[in-house]
């Protein structure tokens, strides 16, 4: 055998190997549907992208909220020990006490209502029937009594 010959063989087969994978590739990008893939693909990119700038909004919204909502929270801490200050200058020392604390005074001289001596019923938004015959209130013949006719119009009553 000689080692400066190719066989012909060799050849053919690498050329259509060689073929192949151009012609799937090109096949691949020509195809009808794979400019509609790119496009959807774009999109969904594109959706994607929009869902975590909007996430990172709520993100930062709810984060700025917080901040603010603790600073209001130092801020009515401040004057509730201002005023409690200023009560414990100006009032009886009686009065000058319930300021003391955060807490809410313990005799507040309010009657409370016992959870057990309450009944709790859904509302009743319907007229309870006498019979099972009767019409309920959603019936259009409910609350009527025999048949009702329209009023006569006097200037359609002949004479």
């Amino acid at each position: 055998m000689n080692t400066g010959t190719v066989d012909p063989v060799v050849i053919a087969i690498a050329a259509a190997i060689l073929g192949l994978l151009i012609g799937y590739f090109a096949g691949r990008r020509t195809a009808p549907g794979s400019e509609e893939a790119r496009e959807l693909t774009e999109k969904l990119e594109q959706a994607e992208s929009a869902r975590a700038r909007y996430e990172q909004r709520v993100n930062a919204h709810f984060a700025d909220s917080a901040d603010k909502l603790n600073t209001l929270t130092a801020n009515y801490r401040d004057i509730y020990a201002h005023i409690a200050g200023g009560a414990s200058e100006l009032c009886s020392e009686e009065e000058a006490a319930r300021f003391q604390s955060l807490e809410a005074p313990k005799d507040s001289g309010h009657d409370t209502i016992e959870a057990d001596s309450v009944v709790v019923e859904p509302p009743r938004d319907y007229a309870a029937k006498t019979s099972p015959d009767d019409p309920g209130v959603l019936d259009e013949r409910f609350g009527l009594d025999g048949e009702e006719k329209p009023p006569e119009d006097s200037t359609t009553r002949n004479a």
